[in-house]
Order: structure tokens, then C-alpha cells, then sequence
């Protein structure tokens, strides 16, 4: 058996490509709430034409629960020069995983009451509707009559 796996340390290579790891998710949740967010501004000023994602505003969401824990988890093999699993406690790890179900339970809520938001206030409008479904996703793109 390896000296790695008894010892449990990380090598740098693992924690830079952890780092990459980390800053990827990272922009890719901010790229998904800032999309969630133009919806939002632009169904609110009434824009010609809207484009919205029901799967980017629940995937931006809950992926804030991943994100903290992946930067906890970074910090702590930082420090302690070991994987987080080896780390941290039954509490820690409890708590952890009590963030990430709260995240997607937030995410499921406010992907529901962004669909129904804009979809009202769009068709109370006059505005028509363009349904695109996929395996992963619904879009919608509304345009102004």
C-alpha cells in the first residue's frame, strides 16, 4: 500500500486541481443566478423579448450549498494538509449536509415562485410564449404581441 493512502495527505497537484475545481463551480453558479437574475430585471421592466430558464435558476441555487461546501472543503485540506473527509467531524459533516438539502429546498422554492412570477406577469401582459422542452430543462422565451 501506497504512503499516500495511509496518511491520507494531499499532494499540491490535487490541491491545484481542486482550486480549479472550486473557481469552475464557482462561475458557473454566479453565471446561472446572474441569467436568473436578468429574467427577473427584464420581466420586471417589461422587455421585448424574455428568456428564461427553469433548471438555471434551480441549478444557480442549489449549487450555492455545493460552493460553500467546496470551499470549506479547500480551506480545510489547505490547512490540515488532508482530505476534509479525514477532517472533520460527525458534527461538522452533519451540519454540512443539513446546508446542501436547505440549499435545494431554497432553490426548489424560489425556481417555483420565479416560474409563476414571470409567467403571470408576462401573460397578464399580452405577451406570447415559445416552450422548448429538454431532458434536463425547460426554456421559455416570451416575446411581446
Amino acid at each position: 500500500m501506497r504512503s499516500e493512502n495511509c496518511n491520507h495527505e494531499i499532494t499540491t497537484r490535487k490541491k491545484i486541481n481542486f482550486l480549479f475545481a472550486a473557481l469552475f463551480l464557482s462561475a458557473l453558479c454566479f453565471w446561472f443566478l446572474y441569467s436568473w437574475g436578468v429574467s427577473i430585471y427584464e420581466t420586471y421592466m417589461l422587455a421585448n423579448s424574455i428568456k428564461f430558464s427553469v433548471g438555471g435558476t434551480f441549478a444557480g441555487f442549489s449549487s450555492i450549498g455545493v460552493i460553500v461546501w467546496t470551499w470549506l472543503a479547500f480551506i480545510t485540506a489547505m490547512k490540515t494538509n488532508k482530505k476534509a473527509s479525514n477532517s472533520w467531524n460527525d458534527k461538522q459533516k452533519k451540519m454540512h449536509n443539513k446546508m446542501l438539502i436547505s440549499c435545494c429546498v431554497v432553490a426548489v422554492i424560489i425556481s417555483s415562485i420565479s416560474y409563476f412570477y414571470i409567467d403571470n406577469r408576462l401573460m397578464n401582459h399580452g405577451y406570447t410564449v415559445k416552450t422548448k422542452y429538454t431532458n434536463v430543462n425547460i426554456y421559455k422565451t416570451y416575446t411581446k404581441n
